[in-house]
């Protein structure tokens, strides 16, 4: 008898100790190896989102079992990501490095185009100028941007991720005088909300920001790649740059509608889109990462 109580006494002490202590809770150890994740394989199960209308939210079909989900904005992947509804969201690495060096308890996982990561094309991870179809602005563009060379695109990405994070740059890698008259205005679309590519100044302070142009945006500027891309573009044609902030999906429909020029937005100029607007060549290239919580 004395024997079977202690056992049980023993065996209660053990499930209230399980209790206390969580027991090894499967979200501590699941938290942990994904931090060790290095293939698509290892985020099964998990909770991945990206940005609805995007590669970002089609690459997610690359990745097998897993919880998908999309959000209209991109700002509101890292508020999920932050209150715990996901695991992990899709994004580009420059993207990536800007997040996790303003929040060090973010980091991501690289994942490459190769056989345990991401399969995109350059189509897919470049990002290029929008313009509407038989613009003639295009061949111009192309030939601007062709006076850049690839170092001088990583350099500027290298100067924009530490202007983001609220480092200092005194000049840019990109750059070009600006015209003392100008031969019109040069209207682009980005959604001023997608770090670093193109961002929001609320006083615009920061090295090369734009005020953003449009009713209710007065004292707001951009700034971010994109925009600095812009900003060269404009110079060189001789032009004044407006920046007009406009949310994701609207940007192909402003653009046809002739409410701007051209779109620099981080857009990807894959072949849906192409079927409706035309594109630059691209200005950059970048791998897809997955951005998670340490």
């Amino acid at each position: 008898m004395r024997t079977r109580n202690l056992i049980a006494l023993l065996m209660a002490a053990v499930m209230c100790l399980c209790l206390f202590t969580g027991c090894g809770s499967s979200n501590d150890s699941e938290s942990a190896d994904l931090t060790n994740a290095t293939s698509l394989a290892d985020l099964a199960g998990r909770k991945i989102a990206a940005q609805a209308g995007t590669f970002h939210a089609d690459a997610l079909e690359q990745i097998e079992n897993v919880q998908s989900s999309t959000y209209p904005e991109f700002a509101d992947l890292l508020t999920a990501l932050k209150s715990g509804a996901i695991d992990g969201y899709v994004a580009e690495e420059p993207t990536a490095l800007s997040v996790c060096q303003s929040d060090s308890s973010l980091t991501y996982i690289p994942l490459k185009n190769n056989d345990t990561g991401f399969t995109a094309t350059a189509a897919d991870v470049g990002i290029a100028v929008g313009l509407k179809k038989g613009s003639a602005l295009t061949a111009q563009i192309n030939e601007i941007l062709a006076t850049i060379t690839d170092e001088q695109r990583s350099q500027l990405m290298e100067q924009i991720v530490t202007l983001a994070s609220g480092g200092e740059v005194t000049e840019f890698a990109v750059s070009c005088p600006a015209p003392e008259t100008t031969n019109g205005v040069l209207r682009v679309g980005m959604e001023c909300a997608y770090e670093p590519y193109n961002w929001t100044d609320m006083d615009g302070s920061s090295l090369g920001a734009v005020p953003i142009s449009g009713e209710g945006k007065e004292g707001l500027y951009a700034n971010g790649y994109d925009v600095q891309i812009a900003q060269y573009i404009a110079n060189k044609l001789g032009m004044k740059l407006e920046i007009y902030s406009i949310e994701w999906n609207s940007l192909l429909p402003a653009l046809e509608s002739g409410t701007i020029d051209a779109i620099a937005a981080g857009m990807s100029p894959t072949a849906e889109r192409a079927a409706e607007i035309d594109f630059s060549d691209t200005y950059y290239e970048s791998n897809l990462v997955v951005i998670i919580s340490k």
